[in-house]
């Protein structure tokens, strides 16, 4: 007689696994795009009022080039002007 099924379905079976081991998987990429949205919309905010502690030149014109600019910036080996 076989064992006792847990789950229904492969599927079910793997969305227990991700959910019991949630934090060894990689953030999701949406999740990803949105925070970047996000950040750029707050840094563009920010520069617009004349609030930003960080260079107004950091801002792109989009959320990618934004992030591009903040990592060159914040990266250790940047040496100052």
């Amino acid at each position: 007689m076989p064992p006792e099924r847990h789950y229904e379905s492969n599927a079910e079976r793997q969305a227990a696994y991700r959910a019991r081991h949630r934090e060894r998987q990689p953030p999701q990429q949406a999740l990803l795009a949105a925070l970047a949205r996000s950040l750029h919309g707050t840094l563009a905010l920010a520069v617009q009022q004349g609030q930003s502690k960080l260079p107004a030149e950091l801002l792109g014109h989009r959320a990618d080039q934004t992030l591009q600019n903040l990592i060159r910036y914040l990266r250790p080996e940047r040496t100052e002007e």
